[in-house]
């Protein structure tokens, strides 16, 4: 009897170990899967992908599927109120942490997951940090990359074919446009909707305002803006001169022609890489390698100083970032987008990317791989500065009436002043909501 029950009982643990054995490998072999979107076709996409490959190698238990978004403006405009609200919407995402990309009604519909613990192991600008921080003391979005604009390319060998050099003020720009017009070139190429309404206007800003007048003016929109902030306004001398400039900057033959119908990057691009223009206008991420072709050498320039000196050379642009939807699998989410936001997975995406990283513990020794021109880009940085953008600080109306009322004066519908007078309204109304 005692046989027949050691032996029952070795057959019991000898099923046990069976079992458990095949409950471990039918979870091993069943992971969890997370759906999660970016944005291809650019830098961004370009690093989640390779930062995404990076986390699946290394945990088979929790799978990364990435959909790579290819009609940019259509799917950045419908995704928070379509995708992303669905439930059975992406479980995590790359986005814009900025106001202009509903970001914050999506933390007000309680569909983003605060991802507070991932701050507290530092390696971010405080100045992030305090971007990221939203009002109930939470951060939703965690920073991916920080991208500079506008920074303007040159073909070298036009330029020295031509006796030219990078412009120092606004008439040696208007004289190399001149220049490069007699010689059968465009002058500058760059994207209507956010490169000639959008980015050169941020440019403008940082060259026509004092430091104090940027501040005020990306801040005394709102209603909770202090009375110091409100003094300074669109209608003032320096608010003017940044339309009066754009103005001039189509009148003086800068802009290239046609400049209103540029409304896809990759024909501004071409016309640069081709030969035919020779600047264009874009951001940090352009030189990550994106302008690499075999007829000429690129360089880059900053506009000049409109003032004796700017606020800064080129804008900061912080919120590229990873967000957790509130879903079922939000903490596998969450585990993801610690990873993402490590040194280690910073540096995934930044090989894959070409772009700078927004961590503070990256030396220069570990992104040595990124291309000679980001590098320096990223030194002028160091040392000149890059406020924050005015477009990542304002809510997408005020953005949206900037933008027209810069194509206004770009294409000779208003005048500066009246430009200046739809901003300061348009700020007046939005402190009245």
């Amino acid at each position: 009897m005692g046989r027949v029950f050691r032996t029952t009982l070795h057959l019991s643990v000898a099923a046990l170990m069976t079992a458990s054995l095949s409950l471990s490998q039918a979870l091993a072999a069943d992971p969890i899967h997370l759906r999660m979107t970016v944005l291809g076709g650019v830098g961004a996409g370009d690093g989640t992908v390779g930062a995404i490959k990076a986390w699946n190698d290394a945990n088979p238990d929790i799978q990364v599927d990435l959909e790579l978004q290819s009609d940019e403006l259509n799917w950045q405009a419908t995704a928070p109120t379509t995708m992303f609200a669905a439930s059975d919407g992406p479980d995590l995402t790359w986005w814009w942490c900025s106001p202009s990309f509903q970001y914050k009604e999506m933390i007000a519909a309680n569909l983003l997951a605060p991802l507070d613990d991932i701050y507290a192991n530092g390696g971010y600008p405080e100045g992030t940090v305090q971007y990221f921080t939203e009002p109930d003391g939470h951060k939703y979005g965690v920073n991916t990359d920080v991208v500079w604009t506008p920074y303007v390319y040159y073909n070298k060998t036009i330029f020295a074919d031509l006796g030219l050099t990078p412009p120092t003020t606004w008439d040696e720009l208007y004289a190399i446009a001149a220049k490069v017009r007699g010689a059968g070139f465009q002058p500058m190429v760059t994207l209507y909707d956010y490169g000639m309404v959008n980015h050169l206007v941020d440019g403008l800003m940082m060259r026509s305002w004092t430091q104090d007048e940027y501040n005020a003016l990306l801040r005394n929109w709102s209603p909770t803006s202090t009375e110091a902030e409100r003094a300074h306004k669109w209608t003032d001398p320096n608010s003017i001169r940044i339309f009066q400039t754009l103005k001039d900057i189509v009148d003086k033959g800068f802009a290239a022609d046609g400049f209103a119908g540029i409304i896809d990057d990759e024909v501004a691009k071409s016309l640069f890489t081709s030969g035919k223009a020779a600047m264009y206008q874009t951001g940090s991420w352009a030189g990550a390698g994106m302008l690499k072709q075999d007829q000429f050498e690129v360089g880059y320039f900053y506009y000049p100083p409109i003032q004796d000196v700017a606020y800064g050379p080129v804008g900061s642009w912080v919120p590229n970032c990873y967000i957790a939807f509130n879903h079922d699998k939000v903490d596998a989410a969450k585990k993801v987008i610690t990873f993402l936001a490590s040194k280690d997975g910073a540096l995934a995406y930044a090989k894959a990317s070409g772009l700078t990283i927004g961590r503070t513990d990256v030396t220069a020794e570990d992104v040595s791989f990124l291309a000679p021109m980001v590098s320096q880009m990223a030194a002028d940085v160091g040392k000149m500065g890059a406020p924050a953008l005015y477009e990542s600080s304002v809510p997408p109306d005020i953005l949206n009436t900037l933008k027209r009322t810069a194509g206004e004066v770009l294409t000779g519908v208003s005048t500066p002043e009246e430009a200046g007078q739809a901003m300061e309204d348009a700020y007046e109304e939005a402190r009245n909501k």
